[in-house]
């Protein structure tokens, strides 16, 4: 395909969008533009079209739940737990529910679309930009996250006694720690919805699959010292650990014990956008590799069964 028709006069004419040679480039559409109607898709998605209200309980139903369990493990089979301990795993739960929106969100926009909805193929011959409508995709799991954080604290406060003072809060440490951690997420999203564009069969348990790999190196349940000598490594290697790190900080006033302890603030958000830098530039490399190789394969307009 040129990007060149033919008229009734026999004259040659350009068609709007395509390229005009095989050297060419298509003129697409901004990369903004095309993040916020994958945000708008999204949403309508995640909401499945209903009324707001329903949807609203629906989103507090569930994180609910899932702090009710929380209690449980605490209080029945941990006897209460010591108080330090508890404020630090409600705050990991807590923060977890973006990890699993964000890679969940990514995964599943892909194969939604390719799989179930059958509209891969035609978002990616359009002017849209692939990468940032797979993003906007994904926020809509990300702010029905934000319920699920916010819900996880405050049973914590409200039942277990996790000592949260909103006057004390280093809203400093918690701002940038938050921005970035969700950068890192999004971004570890991006490599494994690449990887699921060149899958066949059982890609939709890769989120939980990598999520629970995720919870026990990044320290949300446990600080990374607990882990073999040889996982050590690896975790401080992790945006998720710091991200961690710097929302306990900021919301508990409290390092966590052991090995981090032994960095400050400052050294907590230097790693984290480093990690998180190296981690964005790999997975949109990772990812366009990918991209390329489901487009030489024929495997975006292909439903694989999954």
């Amino acid at each position: 395909m040129t990007g060149r028709a033919v008229d009734r006069h026999g004259h040659h004419r350009g068609i709007p969008g395509a390229a005009a040679g095989p050297g060419v480039p298509r003129r697409g559409t901004p990369a903004w533009r095309s993040l916020a109607t994958g945000a708008r898709l999204g949403w309508a998605i995640e909401s499945n079209w209903t009324d707001p209200f329903l949807f609203a309980v629906y989103a507090v139903a569930r994180p609910v739940g899932a702090a009710l369990v929380l209690v449980a493990i605490v209080w029945i089979v941990g006897g209460g737990g010591r108080p330090d301990y508890v404020g630090f795993l409600v705050v990991g739960s807590a923060c977890w529910t973006f990890v699993g929106g964000g890679l969940s969100g990514l995964v599943w926009a892909v194969l939604d679309d390719r799989e179930r909805y059958r509209m891969l193929k035609y978002v990616v011959v359009s002017t849209v930009a692939l990468l940032p409508f797979l993003v906007g995709r994904a926020a809509g799991q990300l702010f029905t996250a934000v319920a699920g954080f916010l819900i996880t604290l405050l049973v914590g406060v409200l039942f277990l006694g996790v000592q949260i003072d909103l006057a004390a809060i280093d809203w400093r440490l918690f701002v940038p720690s938050m921005a970035v951690g969700l950068v890192a997420i999004v971004a570890l999203g991006l490599t494994v919805a690449g990887l699921c564009l060149t899958t066949r069969r059982e890609s939709w348990s890769y989120p939980e699959a990598i999520a629970g790999g995720l919870y026990l190196l990044s320290g949300a349940i446990f600080p990374p010292d607990l882990l073999p000598a040889a996982l050590q490594p690896v975790a401080l290697a992790l945006p998720t650990t710091w991200w961690l790190e710097g929302v306990r900080r900021a919301l508990l006033g409290l390092p966590t014990p052991g090995v981090l302890a032994g960095f400050d603030d400052t050294i907590v958000l230097i790693a984290l956008c480093v990690s998180t830098a190296v981690l964005t530039l790999g997975s949109v490399a990772i990812f366009r590799a990918f991209e390329r190789v489901a487009r030489e394969r024929g495997l975006i307009d292909q439903t694989t069964g999954s």
